[in-house]
């Protein structure tokens, strides 16, 4: 009986916002045709149920190809193609953020009840970011995108949404 009062009493606090660590909720993933590994970028919550100011989205990979271990970005992903660029929104609690190496494709990050959203612009829809796939030529160098699939869902109709961009454009 204890440990089920200890149980309760610990975990309280993460179950209605009084933990001390921050969770996460996925956004969206960035998935490329050279390999199995994943980019993953997921908004950190911090324990009053904000958007971390500090840090409202983290990014990282899942290692598909390998052993499917998370590993952080490194310094040379971060600040040159999978790192972001992070402005305060409009809203309050909420962000404005972009891709190191996609500048023009503005992502939204908000509150939506208790879900976080990515929103973007997808063939011309408003619409919650899911996926990014990138499309490398063989034998590039430094694998530059030869075209860039944008993935996600209508924000009006619930429908899926395609566009693919030409990055060279």
């Amino acid at each position: 009986m204890f440990r089920l009062m200890l149980f309760l009493a610990l975990g309280a606090g993460s179950l209605f916002g009084g933990g001390g660590d921050p969770s996460y909720q996925p956004l969206f993933v960035i998935e490329r045709s050279s390999n199995e590994n994943v980019v993953h970028y997921d908004a950190k919550i911090d324990r009053d149920g904000r958007l971390d100011a500090r840090e409202p989205v983290i990014a990282y990979w899942i290692m598909g190809a390998k052993d499917g271990r998370r590993q952080e970005l490194n310094f040379l992903e971060k600040t040159k193609a999978y790192g972001l660029v992070v402005e305060p929104g409009s809203n309050p609690d909420s962000y404005r953020i972009a891709l190191i190496s996609e500048k023009r494709l503005g992502i939204q990050v908000y509150r939506d009840g208790d879900a976080v959203r990515a929103e973007t612009t997808i063939d011309g829809h408003r619409a919650y970011l899911r996926k990014i796939y990138v499309g490398v030529r063989k034998g590039s160098l430094f694998g530059a995108p030869d075209y860039i699939e944008l993935n996600g869902t209508d924000i009006a109709t619930g429908e899926n949404l395609h566009e693919t961009i030409n990055p060279r454009r």
